[in-house]
């Protein structure tokens, strides 16, 4: 059987998430409440997420400044981007293969798609996030940093 690392994120807790390659953190847009980018890290609520374990042990994401949830914009596929939503939706997150102190985020039943910093992990103010499909990029890992 593959050994899973015991998981270091704790329910209830504050989390910044951190793109790997890009450095970037995901951000819900405070112009549109629904748009989720990656941004440099300035501190704003909208920056930060309650991360809750739910039944069925998945995860889910509400973001401080507003109370929406990141959940998923309409599409299939690769390409299909994180949006914040009103009510909660439930994610896996598995720690890394290669690298456990990091983690990979994707939809249940969609577990060949992670959430993945756009264009290679750009670390430009206002970068997509959206799900593809799972490659060995460190654009889809991602580092929960208390907030």
């Amino acid at each position: 059987p593959i050994l899973i690392p015991t998981m270091s994120i704790q329910s209830g807790n504050t989390y910044k998430l951190v793109n790997v390659k890009g450095g970037t953190v995901i951000d819900l847009s405070g112009t549109d409440g629904t748009s989720v980018l990656g941004w440099n890290d300035h501190g704003g609520d909208n920056q930060k997420w309650v991360v809750e374990q739910n039944l069925g042990n998945q995860w889910s994401f509400k973001n401080v400044g507003s109370g929406r949830y990141l959940g998923l914009g309409e599409g299939h596929g690769n390409g299909r981007r994180l949006e914040g939503v009103e009510e909660p939706f439930g994610w896996d997150i598995f720690p890394d293969e290669e690298d456990s102190s990091v983690y990979r985020i994707n939809a249940p039943g969609l577990t060949h798609f992670n959430v993945d910093l756009s264009d290679h992990g750009n670390s430009e103010n206002g970068t997509p996030i959206a799900l593809w499909g799972k490659w060995k990029g460190t654009n889809q890992k991602w580092r929960f940093e208390e907030a």
